[in-house]
């Protein structure tokens, strides 16, 4: 036998009180997850979903921002592929992280712009046949930033190294730029370029930040070069001891870091990969890096983009100094 049960009006509107006062709870229950909770949840995260995580709430955006250093160092590389150039058509970028998540994205107002390089997850493009301005973008989160008209009038590309950095003493970015055998850098917002004109940068390739300073390398003998923005922009030139085989076509040494450590990568002419030196600041000198012990994975890339990352951050073993395209 059925019943039937009488419902009046208002048990239907306290019904639905209750169920968008349950939904409300609900919401406020995740917002205001423990800290800890929160942190074990990211670390789960790829690099996509973790800038998402970033926007929800003071509560998740304080985790993430806290621990952003923490979290970044624990991802492997991602796989980047960026489209040709094309005078008509926006670029498009595909990213690909460690577990195979996929995330397409195109580069609006980027037809005709040259790509340059990566720093700090901004993609560096330039306009050569125009403005000759660089424009950096972030193709995740779409953040822009722009530097002006490039005053060493390039006609081509070829050995030019970009790096941005974060300025403490002026709270600003900076665009550093070696080209043209000298190192420019632009302040973000103030629409100027200077430039280092008491050094040599003749045979010198590749920018690489470490601790806060700038270097880059001597083709001829691998010296380095450091460069400080604070509290006034100079160069020092480190003499290091020569224990490298240096192969007779160098093809744009790398320089890379990894747990406070500075590497360099060589290799032959069209990216052929030849070997990995660790520098030992205390002695100023290059180590074969089969020589410290250490266990790492390289990625090298033929438009001067290497990494270096602990092989425990690996879901799976790749190899002892294991080398990636």
């Amino acid at each position: 036998m059925t019943t039937a049960r009488r419902v009046t009006k208002n048990q239907i509107e306290d019904d639905a009180s209750s169920s968008k006062n349950m939904k409300t709870d609900d919401v406020g229950s995740w917002s205001y997850l423990n800290h800890d909770v929160l942190l074990l949840v990211m670390m789960q995260l790829g690099v996509i979903d973790f800038v998402a995580f970033s926007g929800v709430g003071k509560s998740w955006r304080s985790v993430a921002f806290t621990n952003r250093k923490t979290f970044m160092v624990s991802k492997p590389p991602m796989l980047m592929d960026i489209s040709p150039r094309c005078n008509n058509k926006d670029r498009k970028c595909r990213l690909e992280d460690s577990e195979g998540r996929v995330y397409k994205t195109t580069l609006t107002h980027s037809a005709g712009m040259y790509y340059v390089g990566l720093t700090c997850g901004y993609l560096i493009l330039f306009r050569m046949k125009t403005n000759k301005d660089f424009w950096l973008v972030n193709p995740i989160t779409r953040h822009e930033l722009n530097f002006p008209h490039a005053p060493w009038m390039p006609d081509y590309l070829s050995n030019i190294s970009c790096v941005l950095v974060f300025s403490p003493s002026i709270s600003k970015l900076v665009y550093v730029v070696l080209a043209q055998n000298q190192i420019w850098f632009s302040i973000e917002d103030e629409g100027a370029w200077n430039h280092l004109s008491t050094f040599d940068f003749k045979f010198c390739r590749d920018l690489h930040v470490f601790k806060g300073k700038i270097y880059t390398v001597d083709t001829n003998n691998f010296n380095l070069c450091e460069f400080r923005l604070n509290p006034e922009p100079n160069v020092t030139l480190l003499e290091t001891k020569i224990l490298m085989d240096v192969p007779d076509i160098i093809y744009c040494p790398q320089l890379v870091s990894c747990s406070e450590k500075l590497y360099v990568m060589e290799s032959y002419m069209y990216g052929c990969f030849f070997n990995v030196y660790k520098l030992d600041f205390g002695e100023i000198e290059w180590m074969h890096f089969e020589d410290t012990g250490e266990e790492l994975g390289f990625f090298f890339s033929c438009v001067g983009h290497g990494a270096a990352v602990k092989l425990e951050f690996w879901a799976e073993p790749v190899g002892v100094g294991k080398l990636f395209y």
